[in-house]
């Protein structure tokens, strides 16, 4: 009997190992691997006269990043898209006469109207993400506009003047310090 106990054992035992080896071959043959990666970003730029426009793609950025009424997004994600668009229309001195100064700016800008044909105008002041800022309508008369700039972020803007029917006469970078 004792024989028989020692022989059942030992094929226990060889059918553990078997199992334990089997186990083994299985999970190193069916394991995940992780391999290089690559995570490409692609873009593009293209100008012209009258504007520009730039973009990227496939970025992440952990930064900071700050709004004009003072909110914040800290240590977060932030997608590196940069779209910029500028359009800078002459007037046509047929229609409109006008005369921005001071250009750079630091507290106030005088839109001097020497002449146009509109009955009003419309002007507006859009900042560098395209948020309008200002807006104000005015009668059609030679007169002199005073814009109070103070309380906008040192920056780029960009001021356009539309006629009563809501068509673009003119657009004027206007730096302010």
């Amino acid at each position: 009997m004792k024989l028989n106990l020692t022989f059942m054992n030992k094929i226990q035992y060889n059918i553990s190992v078997l199992t334990i080896l089997a186990l083994i071959y299985t999970l190193a043959t069916n394991a995940q691997t992780i391999a290089p990666q690559s995570i490409n970003n692609a873009g593009s730029k293209m100008v012209q006269s009258t504007s520009s426009i730039s973009f990227t793609v496939g970025e992440l950025v952990v930064g900071n990043q700050t709004n004009n009424t003072g909110g914040s997004l800290g240590s977060g994600f932030i997608g590196s898209a940069t779209i910029t668009t500028s359009s800078i229309l002459e007037p046509n001195v047929n229609q409109l006469d006008v005369k921005i100064f001071p250009n750079p700016t630091v507290e106030t800008l005088n839109i001097q109207v020497n002449y146009t044909l509109s009955q009003s105008l419309f002007i507006s002041i859009h900042d560098s993400y395209g948020k309008e800022v200002y807006f104000g309508r005015y009668a059609g008369l030679a007169n002199t506009i005073i814009i109070n700039m103070s309380m906008y972020q040192a920056g780029i803007y960009i001021l356009s003047i539309r006629a009563t029917d809501n068509q673009p006469m003119a657009s004027y970078k206007i730096i302010k310090n």
